[in-house]
């Protein structure tokens, strides 16, 4: 006797294809999140290797400097104008304001009237100089930098001095508060050199 066998079709319900979609979408979300994190990240670690460059330079510049220089800076905050060297490329896409620098074709210039999309030399909208200001707006990798030194009183037996710099960067984001306005978040980097009268030099890091 031949027993017969019944097949019963499958199909997904509508509850099971919802289910996937679901989980489709979480896991979409997921990897956005890591991508986001990701690149912001790196601009993080890129804006500190420019901070850490701008600060190298100083102290290298001190290095080459005389005692006398030395032992004369201030023991009071000062805020130092940034290098033309690392004044950023002018871009058709950003608009400058008023005090803004870049450089040009191997020329640097500061912006004298705002503009956008004007191109180096204009006379009308830009000046070119040789040396930075501490009125200079350094707009570069997303972010502000300005630059700060402090120098403590030197060691009453060694008479080394330590000198500190930081360099702090301010980015504004695309997101807002509470009442409307856009967030910024502000990061610092400091490095700190002890110069002696007869060559004793070193330094430090610090973020």
């Amino acid at each position: 006797m031949t027993r017969a066998r019944t097949f019963r079709a499958s199909a997904f319900t509508l509850v099971d294809v919802m289910m996937a979609a679901t989980i489709l979408v979480m896991a979409f979300i997921g990897m956005i999140e890591a991508v986001t994190l990701t690149a912001t990240r790196l601009d993080h670690a890129r804006r500190q290797t420019y901070a850490n460059q701008i600060i190298n330079h100083e102290i290298e510049k001190l290095r080459y400097a005389t005692w006398t220089t030395i032992s004369g800076l201030p023991t009071t905050s000062t805020s130092l104008a940034i290098d033309p060297l690392y004044w950023p490329t002018w871009n058709s896409a950003t608009r400058y304001a008023v005090n803004s620098v870049i450089t040009y074709n191997g020329v640097w210039y500061r912006c004298s009237t705002a503009n956008h999309n004007v191109v180096p030399p204009n006379g009308t909208y830009w000046t070119v100089v040789t040396t930075g200001q501490t009125t200079d707006i350094i707009s570069t990798l997303g972010a502000t930098f300005t630059l700060a030194r402090t120098l403590t009183n030197p060691d009453p037996v060694t008479n080394i001095r330590e000198v500190n710099f930081t360099v702090t960067w301010v980015v504004k984001t695309s997101r807002r508060d509470s009442g409307g306005n856009p967030l910024s978040f502000t990061y610092t980097l400091q490095n700190s050199a002890w110069f002696g009268k007869y060559g004793l030099n070193l330094s430090y890091q610090r973020s």
